[in-house]
């Protein structure tokens, strides 16, 4: 049996902060529905199953740690900021929590997305890769370094570039920091569902919900029973498509107005009484000297 679960408030939250750089929010209301003020046009959920350890775990041999991965794991967290587990919660030091599951129980269009990052390696431009690949040992004494290769692509025409040849995905697992699930959330539910186009377009995937949105969240999720030696966890993925209401968009842009000219004439107000005081001591300063 997994732990219990933590649906809709993650306590850890509040006992251990999240990371600086965290600055996302759960875009839809707790019960799940559609935020209101929304046409919701469809949704998915998919629940996944994955291990999950801290850091202190990777010096220790399966199944309760990660050593043979451990050089290849501290070398690829090394290289970027955590950016927190699910909610961005940051345990800190050595209870650092991390992500583990087979590579082939991750959907197609997220291995795809992941190797699409990997091959940004070289433009730090817009690089979200926080998941590290690695290739599963073949013997107990053999360790992982490095990262595995993305799988080959397939040459332009007429180009003739050696690549070498693809791994196996059942032979390979992906290790991430749940906040990084946040980068893609709809990828996770997009294939199979009735809501299978708008969800794999990631151009509309917005950390809050606006105008027209896809929102992504990890709804639910499940504690490892450590006390019991056990790493397994599920995770549950939402995803949602919504466009504003004409109503709400009226009503929005009607705040909107109501904070700008109110901010402005805030702005003009303290312009003014930054003006009067330079006078007042302007003027004292002409009255000390007659």
């Amino acid at each position: 049996m997994f732990g219990a679960s933590l649906s809709f408030v993650n306590w850890d939250v509040f006992e251990h902060g999240v990371v600086e750089t965290f600055q996302r929010h759960r875009p839809f209301p707790e019960e799940g529905e559609q935020p209101i003020g929304f046409d919701l046009h469809c949704k998915a959920d998919k629940t996944f199953h994955a291990k999950m350890y801290r850091l202190s775990d990777l010096s220790d041999s399966p199944p309760t740690g990660l050593a043979p991965w451990r050089s290849g794991i501290n070398d690829f967290l090394s290289h970027k900021p955590y950016p927190g587990s699910w909610d961005g919660v940051d345990h800190k030091g050595e209870d650092r929590e991390i992500v583990v599951m087979e590579y082939v129980d991750v959907p197609e269009a997220v291995r795809t997305w992941i190797e699409e990052q990997q091959r940004k390696t070289n433009d730090t431009q817009g690089l979200k890769w926080f998941y590290g690949v690695f290739t599963k040992p073949k013997d107990e004494n053999d360790n992982i370094y490095h990262t595995a290769p993305p799988r080959p692509t397939q040459p332009a025409a007429g180009e003739e570039t050696y690549q070498a040849p693809a791994i196996p995905d059942k032979d390979k697992i992906v290790v991430f920091p749940g906040a990084a699930v946040y980068e893609n959330a709809p990828l996770w539910v997009a294939a199979g569902s009735n809501c299978e186009r708008p969800l794999s377009t990631l151009e509309k995937y917005k950390p809050s919900v606006i105008e027209d949105s896809v929102l992504g969240w990890v709804v639910e999720h499940t504690k490892p029973q450590r006390d019991h030696g056990k790493r397994d966890i599920t995770f549950k993925v939402e995803a949602m498509y919504v466009t504003e209401t004409y109503d709400a968009k009226r009503s929005r842009l009607m705040w909107e107005k109501l904070h700008r000219t109110l901010r402005r004439n805030d702005r003009k107000m303290k312009k003014e009484e930054r003006l009067r005081a330079k006078q007042e001591i302007e003027h004292g300063r002409v009255k000390d000297e007659l």
